[in-house]
């Protein structure tokens, strides 16, 4: 009795890996589903920018406003920007205020509080200036 208790429990055990190993396993991994499917919107999204980013087209008939190839848009911004010649200060720069004050860590534009005008030191009393010696004074010709 246990020997055939044994065999039918080595039968049952062939059958259910026979059945596991031929089957599709991707049919039921519901990862690799979800990952084609992601895969089948990423490739859609891709071509639906390729179009819009390599074509000529109409972005608004009504206005006239066309889109043209990223390529062709490209060209066309450095020749502007080459024609209106070199770059200058979109204002008026202001010395006092220090360099590192335009912009906070963050990117957040915020002026720094102008530091107080700088104070010369006082001037010593009026002193003679020694005299230059005869061997620091330059050769004359």
């Amino acid at each position: 009795m246990f020997v055939g208790a044994f065999v039918i429990f080595a039968i049952f055990a062939l059958l259910v890996q026979w059945m596991v190993s031929s089957g599709d396993r991707a049919a039921f991994d519901e990862e690799a589903i979800r990952s084609k499917e992601r895969y089948e919107i990423r490739k859609k999204i891709d071509e639906e920018n390729a179009g819009l980013t390599t074509g000529y087209a109409w972005a608004d008939r009504a206005k006239g406003t066309v889109r043209i190839p990223l390529d062709r848009a490209e060209e066309m911004a450095v020749a502007r920007l080459s024609a209106q010649g070199e770059p200058r200060p979109a204002g008026a720069i202001d010395p006092n205020v220090p360099l590192g004050s335009a912009v906070k860590p963050g990117g957040l534009a915020a002026a720094q509080p102008t530091p107080p005008p700088f104070s010369a030191p006082a001037a010593p009393a009026a002193t003679p200036a020694p005299a230059p010696s005869p061997a620091a004074s330059p050769a004359q010709p």
